[in-house]
Formats: C-alpha cells, structure tokens, sequence
C-alpha cells in the first residue's frame, strides 16, 4: 500500500474557496467555466466571473472621453451576455459574482484578482502559435506571469473532426551500443 506524502496531503486538503473565471464567451472558456464551478461546488467555495471589453486608447490616450459612453454600452451588452453565459455553464447552487471592466484584458484581470483576494484563477488557453503568439502575446501567458495567486489554465476541447491535425515533424533513433566481441 502506497502512503502519501504531506506535500500531497496538503495539497489534498487545500482547495480554492474563491476562483476567478474570465471569460471570452467561446467554447474553451465555458469550458473553463464549467471546469470551475465543478470545483467550487466540490469545497463550497464561490466564483468570480468576469468578461473584459477591450479597450486600447492608445498611447497618449487621445479620444478616451469621446468613448466612454460607448464604453458603458458596450459594458451593458456584455452584462446581459455574461449573465446568460454563466446561466448556461454554471448551476444554480453554485454561488457566483460577476463583473464587466473595460481595458486590456490581461491587466484588467490581474486587477480583479488582487482586489478581490482570490484563492486562483482559473482560465482557458487559445492556442496561438507561431508568428501569432509571437506579436500577439497570449492574454493567459500574461495573466500567469503577473498573477498574484496561482493560476490554472485550462486546455480547449478536442478538435473538430473537419480540422485536419498536423503531424509532428519526429525523427526517431537509437543510439548503438557496443557489442562484446
């Protein structure tokens, strides 16, 4: 019989009350949403839900008070599409707050995170790569790097069987012993 070690009970026993869920309304961050709500539901813990509009007023800021009532309508909107999304992947006994801010996605979520003092946050991958990732950034690398409590990011879903699935570029080998002669 195998015993387990104190890093693993402990890590046993601690269990996220608060989780912080942003979410894109795709298919992965409902993905994480759901992801989320079964763990709080499992320790009694509760949910922050939170959808950014992005925003970028550029570098001097020019044109950030013309915008702002766009920025509340826009707010607005997402409210009532955030309010149905989590309708749809949360259940009901699962306690959730929710919030709509508007700026840079990742900034904005670290920000929501060091104020609400969350136990973690929990959000999904897009999977860039390449070139895009390169010049894009990933707003999940960046919420990981400057997070003030440990992050879990959650892997999209299988593929769509239409996609075709590229095949790794593998050479395979073995090195040769020596043979006893």
């Amino acid at each position: 019989m195998k015993t387990k070690t104190s890093t693993q009970t402990r890590r046993a026993r601690v269990r996220p009350r608060r989780i912080l869920v942003p979410v894109d309304f795709s298919n992965s961050s409902a993905r994480a949403l759901r992801h989320a709500a079964n763990r709080v539901a499992e320790s009694g813990g509760s949910l922050i839900i939170i959808y950014v509009v992005p925003a970028d007023y550029g570098w001097l800021g020019f044109g950030r008070d013309e915008l702002r009532g766009l920025d509340r309508s826009l707010q607005r909107q997402a409210a009532d599409q955030l309010r149905a999304f989590a309708n749809e992947n949360v259940g009901e006994n699962v306690p959730a707050d929710m919030e709509v801010r508007v700026g840079q996605p990742a900034e904005e979520i670290v920000a929501a995170a060091r104020e609400s003092k969350c136990d973690s946050i929990m959000l999904s991958t897009r999977g860039l790569t390449g070139l895009d990732r390169y010049l894009i950034g990933s707003v999940a690398d960046r919420v990981a790097r400057l997070a003030p409590c440990p992050v879990v990011l959650v892997r999209p879903g299988k593929r769509s069987p239409d996609r075709k699935q590229k095949l790794p570029a593998v050479l395979r080998f073995k090195r040769e012993g020596k043979s006893s002669r």
